[in-house]
């Protein structure tokens, strides 16, 4: 009898193709927006946007990831993943070219369509990695995530030069983000006019349309990345200003927020990496948690060794980002659940983690005076990061709930071995 995963394995031109698409995709993950935060004193001079306005443009983006992350399953399963993806990336450069028009109204709208654009790309990543590569799942996202923290730091730290480059025009700045993501649509395009139709699901893959919010160790995994979600764009959100109350220049606050962003990288790449070959993940997982809540308190104590705090802190952040990432495609049966499971864990992830973490933690320094309790509540949320990292670390697959018999509690041991 034929193997059935012979059958389903992609032609070898096809992973060819996607491997590149992968690194492509996660290469424009985040530069359409991040490249907005170092110009926006250019973009308020030039539209005349209040500070509430300002503040509502760098929220936006996030807001985006989490609302738009919804949509992304439904939209794989009618359309294929590839296709879904292709429609991603239009719409993001949609976005980036309309915020070509210097008005209000347009940077805003494209702002949206850009957010919209990533949260399918954010979604269906994991997705396709459980597709073409189901025993190379840590490898791939740990791949992947490393070179979406890169253009994270890339867009941040060349945004101010390219404006320069192109006459000082902040939406000419912008816009140039819209090539790569052009680039990127060459290999979607070519898989999706490989993949005829969406591919029909595997053998139980209908569960894919039943309700994960019933099952436990999907909201472990879902409370895992949001509330590294929280500590990630809280500590990037505040950590100049933080450093700029313990004594810091603008330069230097910085300089050291670029360094936090850059080695995140590394953290990124390895993580998955180590948990899968040498260390297990219920290891790493203790160690991102401890290594956040060290380099937190290490600010508070010792702030003048600030820079070796910073590369702890970016280091587990990166890591923590990438294991939440492989935790969606090692506890997912399929593909169709994975896509279902991500577009969970990034809508809820998002909205809570990304946006009440830095909205609640600004209001408390506010009312403290000092960064003291929200640097000592930000370490302390590690602690049940920790518990729901080591919960989601166990051999389990997500169940679905549906009208049908449940599905027998397989832990995916026999799977998993198969798997990095």
């Amino acid at each position: 009898m034929s193997n059935p995963r012979a059958e389903v394995r992609p032609a070898s031109s096809s992973v060819v193709w996607t491997v590149i698409g992968l690194c492509l995709l996660a290469v424009n993950m985040r530069p359409a927006l991040g490249s907005v935060s170092p110009l926006l004193g250019d973009i308020q001079d030039a539209l005349g946007l209040s500070d509430a306005a300002a503040s509502v443009l760098t929220t936006l983006p996030v807001l985006c990831l989490g609302v738009f992350a919804a949509a992304a399953p439904g939209l794989a399963r009618r359309l294929g993943l590839a296709s879904a993806l292709v429609l991603g990336l239009v719409v993001l450069v949609a976005g980036v070219l309309i915020r070509l028009v210097p008005s209000t109204a347009a940077l805003f709208i494209g702002t949206t369509l850009a957010g919209a654009g990533l949260a399918i790309g954010n979604v269906l990543m994991p997705a396709v990695i459980k597709t073409s590569f189901p025993t190379k799942i840590r490898l791939f996202t740990g791949i992947g995530t490393a070179i979406l923290s890169g253009g994270a730091a890339l867009s941040a730290g060349v945004a101010v030069p390219l404006r320069n480059a192109v006459g000082g025009e902040w939406n000419s700045a912008l816009a140039v983000w819209a090539v790569p993501a052009v680039i990127a649509l060459v290999p979607w395009f070519v898989l999706a006019r490989r993949s005829a139709k969406p591919a029909a699901p595997a053998a139980g893959g209908a569960v894919a349309r039943g309700s994960l919010r019933g099952d436990a160790l999907s909201w472990q995994v879902t409370g895992y990345l949001a509330l590294r979600a929280l500590v990630f764009f809280t500590a990037l959100g505040w950590l100049p200003m933080v450093l700029s109350d313990f004594g810091y220049s603008d330069a230097s606050s910085g300089a050291l927020l670029s360094l936090t962003m850059a080695v995140s990288v590394p953290g990124a790449l390895f993580a998955p990496v180590l948990a899968g070959r040498f260390l297990g993940m219920r290891a790493v997982v203790a160690m991102v948690a401890t290594a956040s809540a060290a380099s937190l308190v290490g600010l508070l104590a010792a702030p003048g060794i600030a820079a070796l705090w910073v590369v702890v802190l970016g280091i587990s952040l990166g890591a923590g980002h990438a294991l939440a990432l492989t935790f969606i495609g090692l506890r997912s049966p399929d593909p169709q659940v994975a896509a279902q499971l991500s577009g969970m864990v990034q809508t809820v992830g998002y909205l809570v983690g990304a946006l009440a973490g830095p909205f609640a933690l600004g209001i408390i320094s506010g009312a403290t005076g000092s960064w003291t309790v929200p640097l000592i509540l930000l370490a302390a949320f590690t602690v049940p990061e920790l518990i729901l990292g080591l919960l989601s670390s166990r051999d389990r697959f997500v169940r679905p709930r549906t009208d049908a018999a449940p599905a027998a509690k397989t832990p995916v041991r026999e799977a998993a071995r198969v798997a990095d």
